[in-house]
């Protein structure tokens, strides 16, 4: 017999109760959720982890990323274990938050030298290497495996997930889809297929992937002279192929540019210190360019801080979420702008008293004048043009503005990076900090009104995508001032310029300075890509859709009997996150977590900050509650009578179940 008519190997083949599909943040948060709620009797559940990066850091906070990568939040607002204030009805405080890890460490030592010179000398107010912080997730990662000793025993697999299949539920296992091993939308669980060549048969599947791969480029790309490097993460960012000296157009003013910048300087050598930046000589010329023509304004930290709030109340914000339909900017927006006008002009009348006519008038106003047109009259008349809140000018600094030259365009970005440092640092709380403050505050006023599924298609895709999101990032999402201080230096030292924003139909030509048309050798997307299910593009959520798992969440149209728009986000349950099928109905043991759900959900790729309740932390509890009552099978009950016509008692066949009851526990796996 010759090698061809040998017998092949088949795939490896494994089982499980359950398959968490990501190991990042929440993805480790569902198998610490899992492991606080599995029963203490029974038979030990057994759950797979599986990621194509090391486990618990993830892609993102993969531990092999540079040091020059830092978190954009401080120390002291991380954690993945849930702490006293989470109200849930199961075990919190398994674990540590990244700042007492990093103090506990900075006593005992680490096994990543990294993160132990970074602890030795950490405080709750800086800026950790993203790595440091994988390190935190790894070790919370092996603590949740030591807490689930032999009652939930963990196993990890490095390697992507491709597909997720139904498996048909088998004929002795019936077709209730509650007893063991059968639990899958068709009753027999889900079979996971890996690019390693393994096969996972699991009962339960969760869907903890983050952030989409970007769609699949358009045909027509950039001259082939130039170099494109796509939207992504900034460690996957092919920075090495950018010559010295190179003209660079960076495209985008978020976390991911400074990201870039922090690559193509410190990463190659630069230094900064108190006397601004020396370069190497490796950098590249770097013209930035934004949709508002400057970068994100340095990010307000004030722990503890509050500013005052008097309109989006809970209880306006409970009958806005009552209403049938909710238009974002004509009912939500006016009640939004009053709150950030009362934070911007509490501020002046702290600090700018003596320059207004009536401070006392202006302090009543506030309160209690209604939004619209008399409001808006009122605070103009009373307050000078250089105090006002103009949130078209925060919004749009360039708005209106033109520049002889670059050189008077730099100079003027100048000014704007040392106001805006200055700002973001002062201990006062100037009216633009407190302007940030205030729209972090209403975060939580403002989730509920996106996810209470009543916004039209049109406000969500106009209103929140199209505005609020990019405005809200840009005033109070952005970099550590650490950053925006290195920016300037930057500036000073001539590594980067400011291009603006480009004209309309261009890629490179300033719409602020005549006659500037940069010719760069390379372009740089610096930006991840958005939430979008429904494009073209590789993932395993893709890959779900196009399979017939799953569908893309849609909202209603304002108009009456109009097609519903998509939001980009996968469609699921809200209550527990189980992923819909296309006909509307939802799997049984099929769910999905964070930033695929953008859209279902808001500010989904926001992590759990300690003490606050984190909304983070109940998506993966009631996740990982359902699922584990879809894994139990349900109490054995009696055969029910059934009286014949005779008016003898018969047993073995099912009766009706009552009106308005389902006839089996899980029943509710097909309903919308």
């Amino acid at each position: 017999m010759n090698d061809s008519a040998a017998p092949q190997p088949g795939p490896a083949r494994a089982t499980a109760d359950a398959v968490v599909l990501g190991a990042g943040p929440r993805g480790v948060s569902v198998l610490e959720r899992l492991v606080a709620r599995a029963p203490v009797t029974g038979p030990a559940l057994r759950v797979t982890l599986v990621d194509p990066y090391p486990p618990g850091a993830g892609r993102v906070w993969w531990r092999g990323q540079p040091p020059q990568l830092l978190m954009n939040t401080m120390v002291a607002d991380n954690t993945v274990f849930p702490d006293g204030s989470v109200r849930l009805d199961a075990p919190v405080a398994t674990g540590p938050t990244f700042s007492e890890w990093l103090r506990d460490i900075a006593a005992r030592g680490h096994l990543d030298s990294a993160a132990a010179e970074f602890a030795a000398h950490a405080d709750d107010r800086d800026y950790a290497p993203r790595r440091v912080y994988g390190s935190y997730l790894m070790d919370a990662l092996e603590r949740i495996r030591a807490l689930g000793g032999d009652r939930v025993r963990i196993e990890v697999r490095t390697a992507a997930a491709r597909s997720v299949t139904p498996v048909p539920c088998s004929p002795k296992s019936g077709n209730s889809g509650a007893s063991s091993g059968s639990a899958g939308s068709s009753g027999g669980g889900y079979d996971i297929a890996l690019d390693d060549g393994t096969r996972i048969t699991a009962r339960a599947a969760v869907l903890a992937t983050g952030h989409l791969e970007a769609p699949y480029p358009a045909p027509e790309g950039p001259s082939p002279e130039v170099l494109q490097l796509p939207g992504g993460h900034p460690a996957d960012y092919a920075v090495d192929t950018i010559a010295p000296g190179a003209e660079v157009l960076l495209r985008g003013g978020g976390l991911n540019a400074f990201d870039v910048l922090a690559l193509l300087t410190l990463g190659r050598g630069g230094r900064f210190d108190e006397h601004g930046y020396t370069p190497s000589g490796r950098e590249p010329h770097i013209w930035i360019t934004t949709r508002r023509g400057v970068p994100f304004h340095a990010r307000v930290d004030t722990p503890g801080v509050r500013v005052p709030s008097a309109f989006l109340t809970p209880e306006r914000v409970a009958a806005l979420a009552a209403r049938e339909r909710l238009d974002f900017h004509a009912d939500v927006v006016p009640w939004l702008t009053a709150d950030l006008e009362l934070a911007w002009y509490d501020r002046v009348l702290t600090l700018h008293a003596d320059a207004l006519p009536d401070p006392d008038a202006l302090r009543r106003d506030l309160t209690a004048l209604p939004p619209g047109p008399d409001r808006g009259h009122v605070l103009r008349a009373a307050v000078p043009e250089p105090l006002r809140l103009d949130l078209d000018a925060i919004a749009e600094p360039l708005r209106d503005r033109h520049f002889a030259d670059p050189a008077e365009l730099n100079a003027w970005w100048a000014g704007h990076l040392d106001a805006d440092l200055a700002a973001a640092t002062d201990p006062r709380l100037p009216p633009r900090a407190a302007l940030a403050v205030a729209v972090r505050q209403a975060r939580p006023a403002l989730r509920t009104l996106i996810t209470a599924g009543n916004l039209s298609g049109e406000s969500y895709r106009r209103d929140v995508l199209g505005w609020f999101n990019g405005f809200a990032n840009f005033v109070s999402g952005g970099p550590p001032p650490l950053r925006v201080r290195q920016l300037r230096a930057l500036l000073a030292a001539g590594v980067v310029a400011l291009l603006g924003p480009v004209r309309p139909g261009t890629r490179s030509a300033s719409a602020v300075v005549e006659d500037l048309t940069v010719r760069p050798d390379a372009v740089i997307d610096a930006w991840l890509p958005g939430t979008d299910v429904g494009a073209d593009g590789p993932g395993l959520v893709r890959r779900l859709i196009a399979d017939g798992l799953g569908r893309a969440h849609r909202l209603p149209a304002a108009a009456p009997g109009a097609a519903p728009l998509p939001t980009g986000a996968l469609d699921v349950r809200a209550r527990d996150g189980r992923i819909r099928r296309p006909d509307g109905t939802v799997h049984h043991a099929l769910f999905a977590v964070g930033v695929p759900l953008e859209g279902v959900r808001w500010t989904t790729a926001i992590g759990a900050r300690p003490g606050t309740d984190a909304d983070f932390f109940h998506e993966t509890d009631r996740v990982a509650r359902e699922l584990l009552r879809g894994l139990t099978p349900p109490p054995p009950q009696p055969a029910p009578a059934d009286v014949g016509a005779s008016g003898t008692t018969r047993r073995g066949r099912a009766s009706a179940a009552p009106a308005g009851h389902p006839r089996h526990p899980h029943s509710e796996e097909s309903q919308p």
